[in-house]
């Protein structure tokens, strides 16, 4: 039986894009709600060193919401070889109120703390159509609960 190579990626932070580059973001580095509307969130994936050839697909989970699929990454064109670090992106879902997976209302975009966790996989290629596998036999692997912050608007 072959060992376990343990998950593909792992999500190592999540950052904020600023002229400068990248600036970590927690709950103590609020996004003005100008940022929410206009930029994205970006996460940075430690790639698995030995699974070079490892197409990946992603789910993002903000404010415990259904998984939202992200564009899967493909190595050699999204994901450029010998690059062990490698950001990408998502968007705080552009709604006033939703319900999450308990049927409780969340507010997105409102002021205060939110929290995000991020799973990958190993993206089969035989598997087109099928159900997307996160599980630890798959490369599987969700994030520890990142939380960031959303300031309040301003008054005008």
């Amino acid at each position: 039986m072959a060992a376990d190579p343990g998950p593909v990626a792992t999500v190592t932070g999540l950052y904020r894009g600023t002229f400068s580059g990248l600036e970590p973001l927690t709950k103590d580095t609020p996004l003005t709600p100008d940022e929410v509307r206009r930029n994205p969130v970006f996460y940075e994936l430690e790639l698995q060193p030995g699974q070079e050839d490892a197409n990946l697909i992603i789910d993002v989970i903000y404010d415990n919401l259904a998984p939202t699929r992200l564009q899967d990454l493909m190595r050699g064109t999204d994901i450029p070889r010998g690059i062990r670090f490698w950001p990408d992106w998502f968007e705080i879902p552009p709604y006033r109120e939703i319900r999450d997976t308990d049927g409780l209302r969340v507010y997105p975009r409102s002021p205060g703390i939110h929290t995000v966790r991020i799973r990958t996989a190993r993206r089969n290629r035989t598997g087109l159509g099928l159900p997307r596998d996160f599980s630890p036999a798959n490369g599987g692997s969700t994030s520890p609960v990142f939380e960031l912050s959303i300031a309040p608007e301003e008054p005008r």
